[in-house]
């Protein structure tokens, strides 16, 4: 498992739905979509434990993203 594509994966899956990715709207009335905050990978045992400042997943050896 490596931590750099669990992340991509992560975040593919995962952004539009916890608030990782949101529209942000600018004091001169434009909005845009944008990133908020970046997942952090982390070892954890059986599987890595992937977090943004909004939400955090479990990754199992399988593969499998566990909210």
């Amino acid at each position: 498992m490596d931590g750099e594509k669990i992340r991509d994966r992560v975040f593919e899956e995962k952004a539009h739905i916890d608030g990782t990715m949101t529209w942000v709207t600018y004091p001169n009335g434009t909005r845009k979509y944008e990133k908020i905050c970046d997942y952090s990978v982390s070892w954890f045992p059986f599987g890595r434990y992937v977090a943004s400042c909004e939400g955090g997943y479990f990754v199992n050896f399988y593969g499998q993203i566990i909210p």
